[in-house]
């Protein structure tokens, strides 16, 4: 919802596809995109309830999350649109490169009519799982890859920039998302850096999300990478400084 959320704010229509639970917390969640203009193309699992997380904070700028995946476990190549007529296409590692949905995952980049797949890496534990062979052989295809600086390392064992032109040998584009110091693009040979104006943080999560979806949408509107990656930035920083930030 975070993404979908952040590409509304960027001026875009967005819609959600996922699988949830017969449940309170599905119809709540159902509910929460209604109401935010979202589109919401939603399985109902009859087995599975709807996942849920925990986040344990240490202040607005650290978070330990323990999450259930629930029905997102049992994401099916089914419960994807036989086409994704779209400009734009985020895309989860949370599904991508765990069992269960991987399968679904995969068939949404592949039903994806657009030019702008994007696929975040989610978290370095997943990252080190993976490993470099198996991420880039999962995401083969896709437009722009971003990571955190902690994804990027448990990934590569390089640091930001470093890492940034080690995706962009893989990737058209490659973006590793510094937090509060901005962010680092990587385009073939080109890699450009993008510092935030200092925000008050009120929230530890949706920014990165924000910043995923405000980076597509921009892309996919024709706009320059440098100016896509400021959109996403300011995005990204919109969202960390906003309490209650969206689910």
């Amino acid at each position: 919802m975070n993404a979908a959320s952040g590409a509304v704010s960027s001026g875009a229509s967005a819609s959600v596809i996922g699988r949830i639970g017969v449940d309170l917390s599905g119809d709540l969640i159902a509910a929460a995109l209604a109401d935010r203009g979202i589109g919401a193309q939603l399985a109902r699992d009859k087995e599975l309830p709807t996942g849920a997380a925990v986040a344990l904070t240490a202040g607005p700028s650290s978070a330990t999350v323990v999450a259930y995946r629930g029905a997102n476990a049992r994401l099916s190549p089914d419960d994807i649109p036989e086409v994704i007529d779209a400009q734009a296409l985020f895309v989860s590692g949370f599904a991508l490169f765990q069992s269960g949905s991987a399968r679904a995952a995969r068939a949404a980049l592949e039903r994806f009519t657009g030019d702008w797949s994007g696929v975040d890496l989610a978290s370095p534990k997943l990252a080190a799982a993976a490993g470099e062979a198996e991420v880039y052989d999962t995401a083969r295809g896709v437009r722009v890859i971003l990571a955190t600086a902690e994804e990027a390392r448990a990934l590569t064992g390089a640091g930001p920039e470093d890492a940034a032109r080690v995706l962009a040998s893989h990737f058209p584009v490659a973006c590793i998302k510094l937090g509060e110091e901005g962010a680092i693009v990587a385009q073939g040979d080109r890699v450009e850096r993008h510092a935030v104006e200092p925000v008050a943080r009120h929230s530890a999560f949706g920014a990165g999300d924000a910043f995923g979806a405000a980076l597509l949408v921009a892309l996919a509107k024709g706009d320059p990478l440098t100016r896509a990656l400021e959109l996403a930035c300011q995005a990204g920083a919109r969202a960390t400084s906003t309490s209650g930030a969206p689910m």
